[in-house]
């Protein structure tokens, strides 16, 4: 499977774009490359480097070779019977589940991202967009009822929440850096973990936060206020946030609807 993958990427990865040439493209032991071969490769190339390949005959031909190239190496697999492997089907399988899900992604949640929409949730969460940066400590621990414990032991009066951190956290770094994450901004650490110490004030501590990491327990340190950046400065970040809202709503929708055991 590995030489499967090897063949898509030199296809896909040398590959530049090209205009259509009607016809047949070239023949391998009685195979012919069309055009329309040629076309399935290019067609999610970006559009910059398709205008680009209409100029440049070199460009037409040293895609036509990779083409011929990766001909002779599924004529080679077919003849191995690469096919009938186990490991060949599982990978082919792999890849019709991601095909399958692209494809209804696509068709469900494709068409509402527009322009107009990704400005609309820009506009309802302007503040998520802030230059603000938090300074925190965290304790991670492995279960929430762990969490809930700390949690009550470092709001007592007294106790020192980095020697706590130093003795009970989860986390590998503990040790070092006593808990103290420093100074971070909204996007750089789990979303549930920052959307949490953004909500906090300065002094305080929350939790447990559930993260893929475990259960959190965080104190906030300090705050640097910063500003929130206009549309077009976050224009893309705003999008991909946009789309992975979506894709989360649409999960969580067909969950609720399912059947489920774990």
């Amino acid at each position: 499977m590995k030489q499967t993958q090897m063949v898509l990427l030199v296809v896909l990865g040398l590959g530049f774009g090209l205009e259509t040439f009607a016809g047949n493209l070239a023949t391998v032991n009685g195979k012919v490359i069309t055009d329309a071969d040629f076309q399935s490769v290019i067609s999610n190339l970006p559009l910059q480097q398709r205008e680009l390949a209409k100029k440049d005959q070199n460009v037409r031909k040293k895609i036509i070779s990779d083409l011929i190239d990766q001909e002779l190496m599924v004529q080679a697999a077919t003849s191995e019977k690469v096919e009938s492997t186990k490991e060949f089907q599982d990978a082919l399988n792999v890849m019709r589940k991601q095909a399958l899900v692209n494809a209804v992604v696509a068709r469900k949640l494709a068409s509402k991202v527009n322009p107009q929409a990704v400005k609309d949730f820009y506009t309802k969460r302007k503040t998520s967009y802030s230059t603000d940066q938090i300074h925190a400590q965290h304790i991670l621990l492995a279960t929430e009822k762990e969490a809930e414990s700390v949690l009550e032991e470092v709001k007592r009066p007294g106790v020192d929440f980095q020697k706590v951190a130093e003795t009970r956290s989860k986390d590998p770094t503990a040790k070092n850096t006593r808990g103290d994450v420093g100074f971070f901004s909204r996007n750089m650490f789990d979303q549930a973990f920052t959307e949490a110490a953004f909500k906090t004030p300065v002094g305080e501590i929350t939790g447990p936060v559930k993260t893929a990491f475990g259960f959190h327990v965080i104190k906030v340190v300090d705050r640097k206020v910063g500003k929130v950046q206009d549309f077009a400065e976050v224009e893309q970040e705003v999008r991909a946030d946009f789309q992975k809202e979506l894709l989360r709503s649409f999960v969580l929708d067909l969950r609720k609807k399912a059947k489920i055991t774990e």
